[in-house]
C-alpha cells in the first residue's frame, strides 16, 4: 500500500479550497473586527462625532478592501454597515433630542 504512493501525484484541489476558505474567513473576520473597533474607539474613546467617525471608518474599510483585493461582497458589506450605522445613529440622535427637551 505504501509502495504505491508516488510523491507529488496526489490531487490537492480539496485541500487548497479548504485552505483558501479558511484564509478568506480569517481576513473577513479580521477586517470586520478592526473596522468595528476603530469606529467604537473614535466615538467613545476619542469623543469624535458619530457621523464623522462613520464616514472615516467606511473610507478605511474601502481602502483596506482595495489593499487586500477583496471581492465585491466586501464593499457591499461596508455599504450595508454604513447604512445601518446611519439608521441606528439617527434613531439614537432622535431619542437623545426627545429626552433632552
Amino acid at each position: 500500500m505504501a509502495a504505491d504512493h508516488v510523491r507529488g501525484e496526489m490531487d490537492i484541489a480539496q485541500h487548497k479550497s479548504t485552505f483558501d476558505g479558511f484564509i478568506s474567513v480569517s481576513v473577513w473576520s479580521s477586517l470586520l473586527t478592526g473596522v468595528t473597533v476603530l469606529y467604537l474607539t473614535l466615538v467613545f474613546a476619542a469623543g469624535f462625532n458619530w457621523m464623522a467617525s462613520l464616514i472615516a471608518v467606511a473610507l478605511v474599510g474601502i481602502l483596506a478592501g482595495l489593499a487586500l483585493r477583496m471581492k465585491m461582497s466586501w464593499y457591499v458589506t461596508v455599504a450595508g454597515l454604513f447604512v445601518f450605522g446611519l439608521i441606528s445613529g439617527g434613531i439614537a440622535q432622535l431619542f437623545s433630542i426627545a429626552l433632552a427637551g
